[in-house]
């Protein structure tokens, strides 16, 4: 076991790190609207401020991950 060196960066890894972050981003807006209707609009709003940012934060490093120097030579031959 070797400590220190970084997973390899696949295809599937960034699409469902995608999937991740767009579904974040969508459960956000849906409790927004949730808390607009309900009475526990303090607590529903922050959940939903929460999960729209970790949705950003996830596209953030999704992002980040496709842009290592490293990364290229395993995610060119990916299908889109």
């Amino acid at each position: 076991m070797k400590y220190g060196k970084i997973e390899m960066i696949s295809c599937a890894m960034i699409r469902s790190t995608l999937i991740l972050s767009a579904g974040l981003f969508l459960s956000g807006i849906l409790l927004l609207l949730v808390a607009e209707t309900t009475g526990l609009a303090v607590p529903t709003a922050h959940i939903a401020l929460l999960a729209v940012l970790g949705g950003a934060l996830t596209l953030t490093a999704a992002l980040i991950l496709a842009i290592l120097p490293n990364s290229g030579r395993n995610l060119h031959n990916c299908q889109h």
